[in-house]
């Protein structure tokens, strides 16, 4: 019934109210939060590093020579254990026929990498009045809030992992920049860089490839936003007098935000030195948008005694319009040099029209129908429509006659459906079918005697693209025994997506744009699912509850629109860092989506891999692009969840945790990182430290490409354990006062195979990852 905004499935959030039979309630909640790294990327220390640099470069004093003495941890210096708070207060209650709540919250977040901070200030306030008994409901809603951020560089996580680390963090170097106004160029260099240590040749001049100073970009970079931002919504129900059966719902939602922001790197920094037009960032941008929503639709709900049966028909229509606007200049930090001025604008409308029918006979027999008509005006007029329809059917068993002799059986009902949903919103943006133009850059400008004129490129789109549309069948059993003591479900399904929309790349020279956006091709997922539950111990001062839940799915992709030729090897994906373009992943007919891409490697009688050697899979005698193949992918096969609750009188224990096998990981910071030519870069020259697992390889190049990097990421997580205790009438009869004290912890540990920092990675693929942290959590919880 949610149509394509439930593509991805649903999430119902239901909103506390203030009650007219309800006394004056305060209700204040406190997190104090404490969060931890787990652990780091595996490198070279200091003194693993000198001995390996003076070991292969035994006698090059070139080399050699740039080594420091120092002993510095670059990932300590970026990460520190940083503490958050948050705080709500509620007052709740009703006067008279007006029920009302009204909360303020604040909120104040340290990351675990340096400079990165969050602040928000919430303001809410709801009505829920009704009027003429009962038959007129109001639910008024208004939020406010007030977030100010500031942002750390991510880059500094992939430098931290390849900053030397005989290197000290700080310079002692003192240096002054003079320029020459006729030439641009400095006469003498140069600063002290902002007192951080940076690669310099020979003049001082910073070293332009080499890796940064990990902390430099972190302190040396002032990147802060504050968004402002009101949401109110109100909800009007009305159950007419002369047919109470009736009910007219009309919903009204705005959410508006403005923002902006500042990015301040000063002239001096190494990292954005540029002695042409001026070194450092001062880049400024806004943003406006809003979101309105206006859904109406009527429900007619009736039981009817003759016929034993329960009928609801329902009807609507829903509009929803999106607009976001965006402004920003970009340019060095004395705003001589201005790099590009965007101030561009989009919005999206979409529309739906939309009915359900639900029949109901004598409380065994259960039919659902919806159908669906939902315009997006992401796609042309003539492709802008979709008509998604479902039916379910279900079977109380076990209200049948003849099984009242069942015993301990207390729910058994058999569910069967089929339905189609349709999604437009991948992330191509508001206009992906109609033909536009960017301006280019300044430093992209072309030059025609003295002025210079501002270019325009061609962006890519597809005038037909339409509706990806995935339809799904499946059959699923209720179950519980003792009168549900014990209870779960079981289901399974098949899926079939056709139309998918995704990125293609755009052959080179081919377009002025990399890729568009295109349906791509059709997918099928198909799998089980099984829940169990149970009230193992229900008495007065003591009750266990615990659940179980697992799934198998696999994916296969079954045609791809982009070409009918049978060798047509697919889409390529995956995209890493290392080399130029590479990608470890393609989407191919036959195999699932995103499954790696790569050459299997050879290996010899030690069990190490033969650098550069591949097999030969095609026998053609020679290593090409033809040799590599699928192998694994990332998405898990299995999915195992387990969850715990422990209450002894006022005290509660719980935990829950989850596990996925089959799931495999592109380790591309071993890939970029694990291989001996890291150490030394002539360009420079400089030095740059290297993952700790270089000798288990043993690469002198990298080699991007093999399987050797796919590893199996299966993993356990345990999400969270706490324990709560509840001081509950610490007051008179008449006044209330609980309190509820509880710690936590989040992330507690991780059981796995992979050799990276963290094995759950999207779709597949580790590089510069921003480690999950573990967190401890105090809270208490006073209502009063």
């Amino acid at each position: 019934i949610y149509g394509s905004r439930a593509s991805n499935g649903v999430i119902l959030i239901t909103t506390k109210k203030g009650r007219t039979d309800q006394p004056l309630t305060l209700d204040y909640k406190g997190v104090f939060s404490f969060n931890t790294l787990p652990n780091k990327v595996g490198v070279l220390g200091a003194d693993e590093y000198r001995t390996m640099i003076n070991d292969r470069f035994d006698g090059n004093d070139n080399v050699t020579s740039l080594l420091g003495t120092h002993n510095t941890d670059w990932q300590d210096e970026i990460y520190n254990s940083s503490f958050g708070q948050d705080h709500y207060l509620s007052i709740s209650g009703g006067v008279k026929a007006l029920p009302y709540r009204v909360s303020i919250g604040y909120s104040n977040q340290d990351g675990i990498l340096k400079t990165d901070n969050m602040q928000r200030t919430t303001l809410d306030a709801s009505l829920n009045p009704s009027f003429f008994d009962n038959h007129l409901k109001v639910d008024f809603n208004i939020r406010g809030s007030f977030v100010k951020n500031r942002f750390a560089d991510r880059g500094a996580i992939g430098a931290a992992v390849q900053f030397d680390p005989t290197k000290p963090v700080n310079s002692d170097s003192t240096y002054t920049v003079y320029f020459n106004d006729e030439s641009g160029q400095p006469d003498s260099l140069y600063t002290d860089y902002g007192g951080y240590y940076s690669w310099t040749q020979a003049n001082g001049a910073p070293v332009a490839l080499a890796t940064a100073n990990p902390l430099a970009l972190l302190n040396l970079r002032d990147d802060r936003s504050d968004v402002n931002r009101l949401m109110t919504n109100m909800k009007v129900d009305y159950k007419f007098h002369f047919l109470p059966e009736l009910k007219a719902t009309l919903n009204i939602g705005y959410d508006r935000s403005k923002g902006s922001g500042n990015v301040v790197i000063p002239e001096y920094a190494a990292f954005s030195f540029d002695p042409v037009h001026g070194g450092g960032v001062k880049n400024y941008y806004e943003q406006e948008s809003k979101n309105e929503l206006l859904d109406f639709y009527l429900d007619y709900n009736k039981y009817f005694d003759g016929i034993q049966s329960q009928i609801s028909v329902m009807g609507g229509y829903s509009w929803q319009h999106f607009w976001r606007n965006n402004y920003s200049e970009n340019g060095n930090y004395n705003k001589t040099w201005n790099l590009d001025t965007i101030n561009d604008a989009t919005e999206l409308y979409l529309v739906s029209f939309f009915g359900r029918f639900n029949y109901t006979f004598k409380d065994k027999y259960l039919l659902t129908f919806t159908l669906r008509d939902d315009g997006t005006s992401r796609f042309s007029p003539d492709t802008r429509w979709g008509l998604f329809p479902s039916v379910a059917l279900a079977w109380k068993i076990n209200n049948e006659p003849w099984m009242a002799g069942a015993g301990s059986l207390s729910q058994l009902k058999l569910r069967a459906g089929y339905g189609v949903t349709g999604q437009q919103d991948i992330g191509l943006g508001n206009y992906p079918y109609l033909p536009r133009y960017t301006s280019g850059q300044v430093n992209a400008q072309y030059q025609m005697g003295n002025q210079f004129y501002t270019t325009l490129r061609p962006e890519g789109y597809d005038s037909k693209i339409k509706w990806e549309e995935t339809t799904t069948w499946n059959v699923g059993l209720d179950y519980g025994f003792k009168q549900d003591k014990y209870y779960g479900t079981l289901d399974f399904y098949f899926k079939q997506t056709k139309d998918l929309l995704n990125f293609i790349p755009v052959p080179a020279g081919s377009n002025l744009t990399n890729y568009i956006v295109t349906n791509v091709g059709d997918m099928e997922n198909r799998g089980v699912e099984f829940s169990f539950n149970a009230r193992a111990i229900a008495k007065k001062d003591l009750t266990w509850l615990i659940g179980f839940n697992t799934t198998y799915n696999i994916n296969e992709i079954t045609k791809l629109t982009a070409s009918s030729d049978t060798s047509y090897l697919g889409v390529a994906a995956g995209g890493i860092s290392g080399g130029v373009g590479n990608t470890v992943q393609m989407n191919s007919v036959g195999y699932a989506a995103n499954s790696f891409f790569v050459y299997e490697q050879v290996y010899g009688t030690d069990g190490k891999p033969i650098e550069g050697m591949y097999v030969d899979r095609n026998g053609d005698g020679q290593i090409t692009d033809d040799d590599r193949y699928h192998y694994k992918d990332p998405a898990a096969k299995f999915f195992f969840g387990i969850n715990s609750s422990l209450q002894y009188k006022n005290w509660e224990f719980s935990f829950a945790g989850r596990a996925n096998f089959g799931n495999y990981v592109y380790n591309n910071v071993s890939s970029e990182n694990g291989n001996y030519e890291r150490l030394y870069r002539p360009e420079g020259p400089y030095l740059s430290n290297v993952t700790s697992d270089v000798n288990e390889a043993g690469f002198q190049t990298p080699q991007y490409l093999s399987d050797y990097y796919i590893q199996d990421a299966a993993f356990f997580r345990m999400d969270n354990m706490g324990i709560s205790y509840l001081l509950e009438d610490l007051l008179t009869v008449k006044e209330r006062l609980d309190i509820r004290l509880s710690f936590t912890v989040t992330n507690v540990f991780v059981i796995t195979n992979y050799e990276g920092l963290d094995p759950e990675i999207y779709q597949g693929i580790d590089n510069n990852l921003y480690p999950r942290p573990r967190v401890y959590v105090l809270g208490v919880n006073i209502i009063f």
